[in-house]
């Protein structure tokens, strides 16, 4: 998908791909690209002012949450000889 961040519809159908990781990138954009703080502070009113929005956002951050705590029951169930086998495996 492509982002188009003069177009406010292009940034709230973006958002909507990953709200809960794309929140913080809007954030951040807005720090290193105040060029565009117009049509990004429109798309972030028009985000927060939706419940439709709101309810993807908070059911993409459950979702975030359920997944970093699965790999962290995972990690926790290698041993170190498995987790040195995936660190070496993931460096090469």
């Amino acid at each position: 998908m492509l982002l188009n961040l003069n177009d406010v519809e292009s940034i709230v159908e973006w958002w909507c791909v990953f709200p809960a990781r794309h929140d913080g990138v809007l954030e951040q954009t807005l720090l290193l690209n105040p060029q565009f703080s117009r049509t990004i502070r429109a798309a972030q009113r028009r985000i927060a002012t939706s419940d439709h929005h709101q309810m993807l956002l908070n059911r993409s951050l459950a979702q975030q949450d359920q997944h970093m705590a699965q790999q962290a029951e995972r990690r926790a169930a290698m041993s170190s000889v498995e987790m040195l086998r995936r660190d070496l495996a993931m460096a090469g």
